[in-house]
C-alpha cells in the first residue's frame, strides 16, 4: 500500500486517507469540550475526528490521536513522546488548536481562502466551500504544491488527490458549514456565498433501503392529502416504522415536542438554517441538545397521519439569506418569529422575486430536495399525479433535484429543470422554456393562472440582473429567464 503523499511530506501534514485506522469511534464534542476544546470549535473538531481517530488510536504509520498526527507532526507540536501524547486528550487538544491556527495562516498567505464561497461538487454532493472546509482541506497539507494547493489552481478534483487516489475536494465538502471563527477571528463573510449558502446533509437520512420521496414540496395537495400546500419532502424507506432518523447535520436542538406531529427542529450552528423532522414514532433528543451529523433524532412513525408512516423533512433559511437572494430564492413560505417552526400551508407563498428589498422574516420554509445528501428517487406515482403537474412539479428522470445546498431558483413550484430532472449551470431555465414551447397546453395553463404575473416580475428583475450583473454567467442566465418570461407571458 502506498503510503498517503502529504505524511511523506512531513511538517505540518495530519495523516488522512490512510487506511486501516486502528480506531472506528469519534470523539465526541462533548469529549472534546471536556478536553478543553472551545465549545464554538467542538463540532468540528468532532466530525473531523470522525475521519480520523480516537484519543488512543494509532494507525500503521504511527499517525497518532483523534486528528491522527503522524509522527513528524506530532513532535513538531508535542515534543514529548508517543505514550503521554496518547494519554492525554488535553494535549491533543492543545496540539490540534495550534495546528489550525498555523495551517490557517498558510492557507491564507498561498490565497486559498479566495476559494471561500465557492461551490465543490465530488462524489455526488455539492457544497459552498466555507473557511472550515479550508482548515479541514489542509489535512491533506496547506503547501502551494499539495493536494488543496492543486484545487485551487485548476478547480479540477480529480488532479487534488492524495497517494490513496482520495480527493481534497472530498475533505472541503466534509468539512463545510462549522464555525471555525475560533481559528480565523472572523465570522463567515456575508449571508449569501456564490453557488449555495447552506448545509447539505451529510449523509442519507435514513436507512437507504428503498429511500424514496413519496410527496413533493411546494404542491397544493387539497383532495389528495390535509388541504393547502405541502411546506417538506415526504420520505419513506424499506425498513418503515421505528427506523431511526438522523440530523445530518450538526447544530442545536431548537424544538423538540410531543405535539400532534412529534417534531423536532435543529440549527446549524451558523444559525442559518434550521432543519425539521417530523410524524417521529419517538424523540431521540431533548431542546438544547447538539447533534452530528449520525445524531439520531426522532424514529419514522405516523404521528399525526395514523397509518401513514413517514418522514416529514423541512429546511427553513434565514431571512438575510432569502433577501439577499431575490429571484434565486426560488417560492418560499415565511415564519414570522424564531419561535414560529410551522409555517402556513393556506397560503400560496412568496416568489424570490418579491423577496428581493423586502423586510425579511426571520425564517422561510424552502425546498428540501437541493440540500439532500444525494439525489433520490420519487415514488412513480407522484410523478404521473395531473393536479401536480398542472402546478409546474415535474422529475423528468424520477430524482429530486441536485444537492446544491442553497434553495433552488424555481420560479414554479417544481422548479425550472434541465431535462435530466436537476439543474444545469444555466439554472435550467432553458429547458423550462423548450419544454413549454413544445407543449401549448402547458403554457396556455400557465397564462391563465396567477404565474403570468410572476413570469412578467420574473422577467423584469432578470432584466436587471443582466445590467448589473458582472458575472458572465448569470448574465446568460438571467437573458434566459427573460426569454421564458416572455414564453410564459405571450402564449
Amino acid at each position: 500500500m502506498k503510503i498517503t503523499q502529504i505524511c511523506m511530506q512531513g511538517a505540518f501534514a495530519l495523516s488522512l486517507a490512510i487506511s486501516p485506522i486502528s480506531a472506528a469511534a469519534q470523539v465526541s464534542a462533548a469529549e472534546m469540550i471536556d478536553a478543553g476544546m472551545p465549545p464554538g470549535l467542538a463540532n468540528f473538531a468532532s466530525a473531523v475526528s470522525s475521519s480520523e481517530g480516537d484519543w488512543d488510536s494509532v494507525n500503521q504509520y504511527g499517525c497518532a490521536g483523534a486528528f491522527q498526527f503522524c509522527p513528524d507532526t506530532r513532535v513538531r507540536y508535542h515534543p514529548s513522546s508517543l505514550e503521554s501524547f496518547l494519554s492525554s486528550p488535553a494535549a491533543q487538544v492543545s496540539a490540534y488548536r495550534r495546528y489550525m491556527a498555523d495551517e490557517w495562516q498558510l492557507a491564507t498567505r498561498n490565497g486559498f481562502d479566495e476559494l471561500i464561497g465557492s461551490q465543490v461538487c465530488w462524489g455526488g454532493s455539492c457544497r459552498t466551500i466555507t473557511q472550515s472546509s479550508i482548515i479541514k482541506g489542509c489535512q491533506f497539507g496547506c503547501a502551494y504544491h499539495g493536494a488543496l494547493g492543486r484545487y485551487y489552481r485548476t478547480g479540477d478534483c480529480n488532479q487534488a488527490r492524495d497517494g490513496n487516489g482520495v480527493s481534497v475536494c472530498t475533505y472541503l465538502i466534509r468539512g463545510a458549514g462549522y464555525d471555525v471563527s475560533g481559528v480565523t477571528g472572523t465570522a463567515e463573510p456575508g449571508p449569501v456565498l456564490a453557488g449555495g449558502i447552506g448545509t447539505c446533509f451529510d449523509r442519507d437520512l435514513m436507512n437507504s433501503s428503498g429511500l424514496r420521496v413519496t410527496s413533493p414540496f411546494g404542491v397544493d395537495r387539497t383532495g389528495r392529502a390535509s388541504a393547502g400546500y405541502h411546506l417538506g419532502l415526504d420520505l419513506v424507506n424499506d425498513e418503515g416504522e421505528g427506523s431511526q432518523v438522523f440530523a445530518g447535520v450538526p447544530g442545536t436542538v431548537v424544538f423538540s415536542a410531543a405535539n400532534r406531529t412529534n417534531s423536532v427542529f435543529v440549527e446549524t450552528p451558523d444559525g442559518r438554517q434550521r432543519v425539521g423532522y417530523l410524524h417521529g414514532q419517538a424523540r431521540r433528543v431533548a431542546q438544547g441538545d447538539r447533534v452530528l451529523p449520525d445524531t439520531v433524532v426522532i424514529t419514522q412513525g405516523d404521528a399525526g397521519t395514523p397509518g401513514a408512516t413517514h418522514l416529514h423533512l423541512e429546511v427553513h433559511v434565514a431571512g438575510e439569506i432569502m433577501a439577499a437572494l431575490g429571484e434565486d430564492a426560488g417560492r418560499a413560505w415565511p415564519l414570522e418569529d424564531r419561535e414560529t417552526f410551522f409555517g402556513s400551508k393556506q397560503s400560496s407563498g412568496l416568489s424570490g422575486a418579491s423577496l428581493a428589498g423586502a423586510a425579511p422574516q426571520p425564517f422561510y420554509v424552502v425546498n428540501p430536495e437541493t440540500y439532500l445528501h444525494r439525489r433520490l428517487p420519487f415514488r412513480e406515482s407522484r410523478l404521473s399525479v395531473e393536479q401536480y403537474a398542472r402546478q409546474g412539479f415535474s422529475r423528468p428522470d424520477g430524482l429530486t433535484l441536485e444537492p446544491t445546498c442553497a434553495p433552488g431558483a424555481n420560479m414554479l413550484d417544481g422548479g425550472m429543470m434541465s431535462s435530466n430532472g436537476g439543474h444545469n449551470v444555466m439554472g435550467g431555465v432553458a429547458e423550462a422554456g423548450v419544454a413549454l414551447l413544445g407543449n401549448p397546453q402547458t403554457s396556455a395553463n400557465l397564462a391563465s393562472s396567477n404565474r403570468r404575473d410572476a413570469a412578467i416580475q420574473y422577467g423584469l428583475a432578470a432584466i436587471g440582473s443582466a445590467r448589473n450583473g458582472s458575472n458572465m454567467g448569470r448574465v446568460m442566465r438571467s437573458q434566459i429567464a427573460v426569454m421564458t418570461g416572455l414564453i410564459l407571458t405571450t402564449e
